[in-house]
């Protein structure tokens, strides 16, 4: 899948024949054929035309809006999925506190596995007792999920495993102007949780797009229960991701050093740009520190790398990208709703 990211603020976005054209200023600065895009993913303040809406909307190009720092908006759909059969028996069988529960409990292990894998990774240099620690006990934790008898308690165990495993993810960053002292969020207060918090956003629209590909609605899940806009069977799905496509690409961004400390600035320390006053929560003068343009842009595309990098899918044998293997993944809970198979999280080698 091709992903055509819009991220030039003050920019449009333009048709022209058959190509996509960014335009700044009425010049036009970057192009692309359009059959070779999948996606566009809109970053902040770009402006759509009516004609290049149109145009993806015919075209069935499935287009994506974000905040400039990586908060969902909202997406172009041409049409929904046509199986409703597959839609009536998710809110089925998802209905059914047993098959809720096993399925809850298949996210969780597989967060939590992943999550010791990448630690473990990482360990075989660092040699720290620490973490050795946490690779135990996130063990120890995933063998005792499948024993809940709820999904709250599911929840608990996830919750536990989190706290240990982000209590010693800041051991694992090996430069000296970086820290990392506990997870944050809206806003991110630091520059590794400013770069989960974008990285888990793109991980969420890469399984939005495989979701709406195999027909099944995004807001009905399993672990995370249903509240209103909450895309649920989403962030489900994104569990036994977010160590593997996210998590290891920050550390890897920051230790390679593709990613700076001079890539972050705190708002009162310069002049916004045209960024789109119109966000919603929180506002520009509300984030304690941004991502520049170019530090923005080299993880986007370091995220797109990883997503396209090939690696051993078990179930079926072959070398798929991590693009793929998140298909996969929902193709199985497909077949897991009809009975034709068991669902099983993907592991990290």
């Amino acid at each position: 899948m091709a992903i055509f990211y819009v991220m030039e603020q003050g920019a449009a976005l333009v048709k022209s024949g058959e190509r996509l054209v960014v335009e700044k200023k009425g010049q036009p600065i970057h192009w692309v054929h359009a059959f070779k895009v999948d996606q566009v993913v809109v970053m902040g303040n770009v402006h759509l035309t009516p004609g290049v809406i149109a145009f993806l909307l015919q075209q069935g190009i499935d287009t994506v809006f974000l905040s400039y720092y990586g908060k969902y908006r909202g997406r172009l759909v041409s049409q929904f999925g046509k199986n409703v059969q597959l839609r009536q028996l998710q809110f089925q069988k998802m209905g059914e506190p047993a098959f809720r529960l096993s399925m809850a409990a298949a996210y969780v292990v597989g967060k939590l596995n992943n999550c010791r894998i990448l630690l473990r990774r990482q360990n075989q240099e660092l040699k720290d007792p620490e973490i050795t620690r946490v690779i135990d006990r996130l063990r120890i934790l995933a063998r005792q999920a499948p024993q809940c008898d709820s999904v709250e308690s599911l929840m608990g165990i996830e919750g536990a495993g989190a706290a240990a495993y982000f209590g010693c993810f800041g051991r694992l960053i090996r430069v000296d102007d970086i820290t990392f002292d506990g997870r944050n969020r809206r806003p991110p207060r630091d520059p590794v949780n400013v770069l989960l918090s974008l990285g888990y956003t793109l991980l969420a629209n890469a399984v939005q797009t495989q979701v709406h590909i195999a027909g099944l609605d995004p807001f009905v899940g399993c672990l995370h229960g249903v509240e209103y806009g909450r895309p649920s069977l989403v962030l489900d799905l994104m569990e036994e991701f977010r160590p593997v496509l996210v998590d290891a690409a920050v550390i890897s961004a920051i230790n390679r050093r593709e990613i700076k400390a001079l890539d972050f600035f705190r708002p009162e320390d310069r002049e916004p740009p045209a960024f789109d006053f119109a966000e919603t929560e929180p506002a520009y003068k509300d984030y304690p520190i941004l991502l520049g343009h170019r530090g923005m842009k080299k993880f986007v595309t370091g995220f797109e790398q990883r997503l396209n990098q090939r690696v051993l899918y078990l179930p079926t044998g072959q070398r798929l990208t991590y693009r793929q293997v998140i298909l996969e993944q929902v193709r199985l809970l497909v077949r897991t709703l009809s009975g034709e198979a068991g669902y099983g999280s993907f592991s990290m080698r």
